[in-house]
């Protein structure tokens, strides 16, 4: 796993989720791969999807260069997500302000 996905794995972690690993869905030319993480802070057992997109722009192979965070399994790749958070941002963005942003949201949608 990339360095950097890991970090901002390990972000949500320190904020209340735990990571399950890859959803079981059949793979498509725009992500890589769907990672599902479970809050275990109230509300707990809400779930969360970090889809690792793939670089529209390289064809032959799947680059990673976005990560986009949603509530629910993305359908297709024209879907809006919550947030998104490019590979080479996670050096730059403060962390634990980005995953209390997520977790605000959750917040008020599960009220």
């Amino acid at each position: 796993m990339d360095a950097r996905l890991n970090k901002l794995i390990q972000a949500f972690e320190a904020k209340g989720w735990a990571f399950m690993g890859s959803v079981d869905v059949s793979s498509d030319w725009w992500f890589q791969d769907i990672l599902q993480l479970v809050s275990t802070w109230r509300p707990t057992g809400v779930n969360i999807y970090l889809t690792l997109l793939t670089d529209p722009l390289i064809l032959d192979k799947k680059v990673v260069w976005c990560i986009s965070i949603s509530t629910i399994i993305p359908d297709s790749r024209n879907f809006t997500y919550l947030d998104q958070l490019t590979l080479n941002d996670i050096k730059k963005t403060d962390l634990n302000l980005f995953v209390e942003r997520i977790n605000n949201y959750i917040l008020t949608i599960s009220s």
